[in-house]
């Protein structure tokens, strides 16, 4: 019973980071119709931005996620300028770009940083709960996570900005007939999707480490809960995170390494083959 609270307390820490991991991702799909296969890249790029921040500069932790972000940012949008908005509309070269992206910043990470896997320091503690152990960094990584995914949700839904992107998303050249440059939301979008990501990267880093392979986890996982929640919808990427998290956690606990990784692959199937568009997708959505 022991191990079963552990595992699932670690669970629900790990959804709420896999939330904010994988919310740009599911932006990029409702919003901008496009399926960045550049996104693990992207997101490993942002936790190696606030690594160096944190060990070259010495910038505290919470400077080193800002850093995180606005790297994120900038590259969000080169990468969107540069490609996506070139290729948009042509699936086969958005992917081959997007694929593309991924491999020169693996290979070029590899070649500048090495291989070695690092870590952020942090002055976090772990607290002791009676038998469970609580690592604070984790705790307050995925608090955070929440309240960000619920600023995200908010704001799309809410606010004027919102109201734009998802006149955007609905119908493209129909609001650029009313007069919004739907480029530049586009360039907004995929910015702040990919400074999400990298936020969520140095969040991860104490439970996954910081390495060039973590951009195909990340992108893997990522789809996976986008996939399970329902393409597009910001909602299901919440619930997805959560779902993902607590199995991966079980699955980890209770089963040997080599099999662990196949059981989150295993429900994502099996709810497709009972709800195709996902928990909470439907046919034609926006956010």
């Amino acid at each position: 019973m022991q191990l079963f609270l552990q595992q699932a307390i670690n669970g629900v820490m790990l959804g709420g980071m896999f939330s904010l991991m994988s919310i740009g991702l599911t932006m990029m799909f409702g919003i901008m119709k496009t399926a960045n296969f550049a996104y693990g890249a992207l997101y490993m790029i942002g936790g190696y931005a606030a690594f160096w921040a944190s060990s070259l500069l010495g910038t505290p932790y919470w400077l080193s996620l800002l850093i995180a972000f606005v790297v994120g940012f900038g590259m969000g949008i080169a990468v969107e300028v540069i490609g996506f908005r070139r290729f948009r509309g042509n699936e086969d070269a958005t992917l081959v770009f997007g694929l593309g992206v991924a491999l020169v910043a693996r290979g070029g990470s590899v070649l500048a940083w090495g291989s070695q896997t690092r870590y952020i320091p942090t002055s976090f503690a772990a607290y002791h709960l009676g038998p469970f152990i609580l690592p604070s960094a984790r705790i307050w990584a995925a608090l955070a996570s929440v309240v960000i995914v619920l600023a995200v949700y908010l704001i799309v839904v809410r606010t004027k900005w919102g109201r734009v992107i998802r006149a955007v998303a609905d119908n493209s050249e129909r609001a650029q007939l009313v007069g919004f440059d739907t480029s530049f939301q586009y360039a907004l979008v995929a910015g702040l999707a990919t400074g999400l990501s990298a936020v969520a990267c140095v969040f991860l880093i104490p439970v996954f480490s910081l390495s060039p392979t973590v951009d195909d986890s990340a992108l893997y996982t990522a789809m996976t809960i986008v996939i399970l929640g329902g393409l597009g919808s910001i909602v299901g990427c919440g619930a997805g995170g959560f779902i993902i998290g607590v199995v991966t956690a079980f699955s980890f606990g209770y089963l040997n390494s080599t099999i662990a990784p196949m059981v989150p692959l295993l429900l994502l199937l099996i709810v497709l083959a009972v709800r195709p568009e996902g928990l909470f997708g439907r046919r034609e959505r926006a956010v």
